[in-house]
């Protein structure tokens, strides 16, 4: 086996590991570590696994949850980036799991092939984003990781077991945080391409309460971004049409640009008056979302975000399809209240899962809905009064959160909200009985 050459090593005394630390993309998670391996071939990810005695891998940092450092090795997945084969009659292909969906979907999507549910942003990391169970929402309605259909598993001693859909591993596989091994390659089971017309626009909450489970059989792509305290919500709704179906299409104002920097400034306010988030986003809904929105793309190009404007600190947690509107009625109640300082910044996003089978995803066995909380002063994230409320309401109505996200939750809550949760801590401690994927975050939720 090849070792890692020097030049893909990087090992630090403990002053320079304290003067150049770890830091997450919006500086709220803080790593001191001992050496970085950034290997580009899969021999290389071997041996940095088999050598470690504690390891984590990461990509762009962009998780909110404690998962992607804190042990004394890291392997930065950046150089790990090649697509390594593509199987078009089949509509298959194989990458490693250090690149990022940007990458991928320009490589497919001018073949001829997407996938049919793509998360929010283009710049996650694949093998990151398969582990915490990224998704998008509406049409086929699953996480990234449902696509995955063969991979090659590094484990702890170094070895690489091959798993494929006809094996036990896959429903653990596939939401794993990366307590089970180290990704190395990832076959993906691809749809031929498709285009729709996009339309987006304000809708009053009541309206977009009374017509969403019929949107979601009518329309292959469904999105609402609740506008808390206006009494609004911004849907996005994506038609299927032939690729040579004409549109008329109509853009965003150009001053909408501007909506993430005049959002950071307004919210700044917030952090001394939190009742000033309630004028704060009924001016931004004023300013930023009164006008209508229409255009032909795919899927891809319609609806994902292909950068992050600012830094931000996020939540997000799933309940049952079945359970939406009474959680949705309390938690608008409580963040409108005027009994607490939890005035939730905009947008909150709502999407929608069908149920699958992998273990730790968060709809294991359920149809569900899933409602963000973004604050745009990531720094001040712990003082954010409405991350607790959000997380309390949800936990009430059996929620699960997104494991990329932030919560407070540990295993005595978590546990009973996932039917397979002791079979995937038994599976887990089988293949690492020493604790070598586990970081001090991990650990409290695993052990």
């Amino acid at each position: 086996m090849n070792r890692p050459t020097s030049e893909h090593i990087t090992r630090k005394d403990d002053a320079t590991a304290r003067a150049e630390p770890w830091v997450s993309w919006n500086g709220n998670i803080v790593h001191s570590y001992d050496t970085v391996v950034s290997p580009s071939t899969e021999e290389e990810l071997a041996e940095a696994v088999r050598s470690a005695r504690r390891v984590r891998i990461y990509g762009n940092k962009q998780s909110s949850s404690d998962i992607a450092a804190g042990t004394e090795t890291l392997i930065d997945s950046s150089r790990y980036n090649r697509i390594l084969s593509f199987d078009e009659e089949a509509g298959r292909v194989t990458v490693q799991s250090g690149v990022t969906l940007k990458d991928l979907m320009q490589e497919i999507e001018a073949r001829g092939w997407t996938f049919p549910c793509l998360p929010d942003i283009d710049t996650v990391r694949i093998g990151g984003a398969l582990a915490t169970g990224t998704h998008g929402t509406a049409g086929d309605a699953h996480p990234l990781a449902e696509y995955m259909v063969a991979a090659r598993l590094i484990k702890a001693d170094g070895s690489i077991e091959e798993i494929d859909e006809s094996s036990d591993l896959m429903p653990a596989l596939r939401a794993s945080l990366g307590t089970l091994g180290v990704l190395s390659t990832v076959t993906f089971d691809l749809h031929p391409l498709y285009y729709m017309r996009v339309e987006e626009q304000a809708i009053p909450d009541e309206e977009w309460l009374a017509h969403y489970r019929q949107w979601l059989e009518d329309y292959e792509f469904v999105r609402i971004i609740w506008l808390p305290h206006t009494g609004y919500g911004w849907v996005v709704l994506g038609e299927r049409i032939d690729a040579d179906t004409p549109v008329e299409e109509r853009a965003a104002p150009r001053y909408v640009r501007h909506r993430r920097e005049v959002s950071k400034f307004l919210y700044k306010r917030t952090l001394r008056f939190p009742r000033f988030t309630r004028f704060a986003n009924r001016l931004i809904r004023t300013l930023f979302f009164a006008h209508r929105i229409v255009e032909k793309g795919t899927l891809y190009g319609a609806t994902v975000t292909k950068s992050r404007g600012s830094t931000l600190e996020l939540a997000e947690w799933t309940v049952a399809m079945d359970r939406f509107e009474e959680l949705f009625a309390k938690l608008r109640n409580a963040l409108e209240s005027n009994d607490n300082d939890a005035y939730a910044h905009v947008p909150m996003d709502i999407r929608f899962l069908k149920g699958d089978d992998t273990w730790l995803s968060t709809a294991y066995g359920r149809d569900t809905v899933t409602v963000g909380c973004v604050t745009r002063n990531p720094e001040h994230a712990d003082e954010y009064a409405a991350f607790d409320l959000v997380e309390r309401i949800f936990l009430e109505h059996e929620g699960r959160p997104h494991w990329a996200k932030r919560f407070r939750a540990k295993a005595p809550e978590l546990a009973p909200l996932y039917p397979r949760w002791d079979d995937f801590v038994a599976l887990r401690r089988r293949m690492d009985p020493e604790g070598k994927f586990l970081n001090p975050y991990l650990a409290e939720i695993f052990e």
